[in-house]
């Protein structure tokens, strides 16, 4: 869940992925700009340059240290030490340490295809409902113990723990960490491994764990032998491999975690724990640290049979976007976040880099309080909303103006989209003049009164009068850009439509969209987990699904998302998730109103690292990263 709290790379990803992007897991991102040309299938990455050259090839600076800074803000004026715990990982930014220090079982090709990383091959049965994983041999935690299939099964189990998040201490994770922790009952995490056989059930502390030994009926995530997990489905799950590859079922270090409990043991990583290609060198737990020092982990290289040739990566943490970018131009760091409001003089450096994420910012509409209850206003206000001036004026080309929810680049992106109304088409200016007709409509009905209660429509209030009540569209107090942003689209509402649209910058507001919170309209934006529509649909409009914040329920799109996420055909399930996406468009739980990009700066120093379309490097691409010489 990787909402995005940020405008370039999904800095903060809250309620990930929330994620209100920075300026960025919201939940950690969206922008077409200048000469960027976004093709239908767009491929997400970018690690153009080859690994280290010898020979005649590119000398090899003495000083292998990369200074690759990390940003996450929370709305508050501070913030906590980075989430280090794969099973609590909730921001984009803090995917960033733990594709650094966690090998899961699969991981991502640069085409965002599924490809071995623990896991060296799996076997799936007939049924599609049984997964057999066969590990790397000699594989070790950074610490020299032996890393065994047990130790992932220990993992499964304790991120679907209904007791984790009680076991968070929030001075280590702070208070947005544990706030949106997978682990506890009806947590996100059950949105990746609700599908294993009984973990609906030990999640929702009603069934037992579901780890075990041997082929068990009795358990699911099965360890056949040390170098063979078997985990069993409930259903034949096309995405199952792909939701494998976010950190909750990344394996932890049992030992780390017993000998520091309530999650204190992310401060102790120079211990060990870690099982990626870095491991954590220097770490202050004894007060808030500075910078976090990642060195090769030899463990990794060995089973690997890779080789990391930067030697440090030193990752200075900053609260605020603007001072890891300030820093970047007095000549310190290595890597810089672009903050948006500098895109168009940072795009014009021969530093510039720049692609497109699968991310979205959205406006999002609850139906159960008026005045979005009713379909005809929620519609409105779809069509009242001019995207393309919202974008470039508040953006300044940082984002990419879109009516989507699958955002272009992904698997299922649907070309044929239409906006919602009675006269569908593609475009992203709006149409003003139907949008005032859906509110004529409604104000019709306000003369009626309802025969129990006395009273008129309770939506009425809000679109009749000279001083209509005001609607309150809720945004990030922390984000800028995005306080910006509800500023124009309220302006453009108030005129188009006659209403009152009021801005309220609020903290927190992830935490309370992820409870199903109180707000009539907000703000937020949502990052890609991994590759596929399910992760864009079901998880966010499946009826009692732990994302649908507007509380949307169509038993008729419950039914099509249900078919599409066990649709073995690759064909006519993404064909069923256009269908569902539509839908989704016409009922308008959420206004989408831009695609985000990933907007960094970085010295030519610096070869074979880049970022993909999820905002991040894999763990596997790192030995392609080195220094040259200056």
């Amino acid at each position: 869940m990787r909402w995005s709290r940020g405008a370039s790379r999904a800095q903060g990803t809250e309620h990930s992925h929330t994620t209100e992007m920075q300026g960025a897991r919201t939940h950690r991102r969206r922008r077409l700009a200048g000469g960027l040309i976004l093709l239908a299938g767009l491929l997400p990455l970018l690690l153009a340059a080859c690994g280290p050259q010898t020979g005649g090839g590119t000398a090899l600076a003495a000083d292998q240290s990369f200074i690759y800074p990390y940003t996450r803000s929370d709305g508050a004026n501070t913030v906590k030490d980075p989430v280090l715990d794969p099973a609590a990982v909730a921001y984009a930014a803090d995917s960033t340490f733990t594709s650094m220090l966690y090998s899961g079982l699969v991981s991502f090709s640069p085409e965002l295809k599924v490809v071995s990383d623990a896991a060296t091959t799996w076997d799936v049965d007939g049924t599609g409902t049984i997964y057999t994983f066969h590990l790397r041999p000699d594989m070790h935690f950074s610490d020299g113990t032996p890393l065994t299939a047990s130790d992932f099964a220990y993992s499964i189990n304790r991120a679907l723990d209904p007791h984790l998040c009680d076991k968070l201490d929030k001075n280590t994770y702070g208070t947005s960490g544990t706030g949106y922790c997978f682990g506890g009952p009806g947590g996100l995490v059950t949105s990746y491994l609700g599908h294993i056989v009984g973990a609906m059930a030990f999640n929702g502390g009603t069934g037992p764990a579901v780890n075990g030994n041997g082929n068990n009926p009795a358990t699911s995530v099965n360890v056949l032998d040390p170098l063979t997990l078997q985990i069993r489905l409930d259903a034949p799950i096309a995405y199952f491999l792909e939701a494998l590859t976010y950190p909750t079922s990344y394996p932890v270090e049992r030992k780390l975690i017993d000998r520091y409990p309530n999650g204190t043991w992310v401060q102790h990583l120079d211990e060990g724990g870690t099982n990626g290609p870095f491991k954590v060198a220097e770490f202050n737990a004894s007060g808030k640290p500075q910078q976090i020092v990642l060195e090769p982990n030899p463990y990794w290289e060995q089973a690997w049979g890779k080789k990391l040739t930067v030697q440090k990566v030193i990752r200075p943490l900053y609260g605020a976007v603007d001072d890891e970018y300030r820093d970047y131009r007095s000549g310190k760091n290595d890597y810089t976040d672009v903050p948006v409001q500098s895109y168009f003089t940072a795009r014009g450096q021969s530093d510039f880099n720049e692609v497109p994420l699968l991310a979205e910012t959205y406006f999002g509409l609850n139906f159960d309080l008026p005045p979005f209850n009713n379909l005809q206003i929620r519609q409105a206000f779809s069509l009242a909303l001019n995207k393309q001036l919202l974008v470039d004026r508040v953006e300044n080309g940082g984002a990419i103006p879109t009516n989507h929810i699958v955002p272009r680049g992904m698997p299922g992106y649907f070309p044929g989209l239409l906006t919602a109304g009675a006269n569908p088409t593609q475009s992203l200016t709006g149409n003003q003049a139907e949008a005032q007709q859906l509110i004529k409509a409604v104000r019709a009905t306000c003369a009626t009164v309802n025969p129990q209660t006395g009273q008129p429509p309770a939506e009425c209030a809000f679109i009749t009068g000279d001083h209509p009540q005001p609607i309150q569209v809720h945004v990030s107090s922390g984000n800028q850009t995005r306080i910006a942003i509800a500023n124009f689209a309220a302006q453009q509402w108030n005129a188009v439509l006659g209403v009152n649209v009021q801005p309220v910058p609020t903290d927190k507001m992830g935490a309370n969209l992820v409870k199903h919170g109180p707000y009539q309209m907000w703000i937020i934006g949502w990052l890609a987990d991994y590759p596929d529509p399910q992760d864009w649909l079901s998880l966010q409009f499946m009826t009692n699904a732990g994302n649908n914040a507007s509380d949307m329920h169509d038993t008729k799109l419950d039914k099509l998302l249900a078919q599409a996420d066990a649709d073995p055909n690759a064909t006519t399930r993404m064909a069923a998730y256009n269908q569902a996406e539509q839908i989704v468009i016409n009922d308008v739980p959420w206004i989408p109103y831009e695609q985000a990009k990933s907007i960094w700066r970085m010295r030519p120093w610096v070869r074979g690292f880049g970022l993909n379309s999820v905002g991040l490097m894999v763990d596997i691409a790192w030995p392609n990263v080195y220094i040259a010489g200056r």
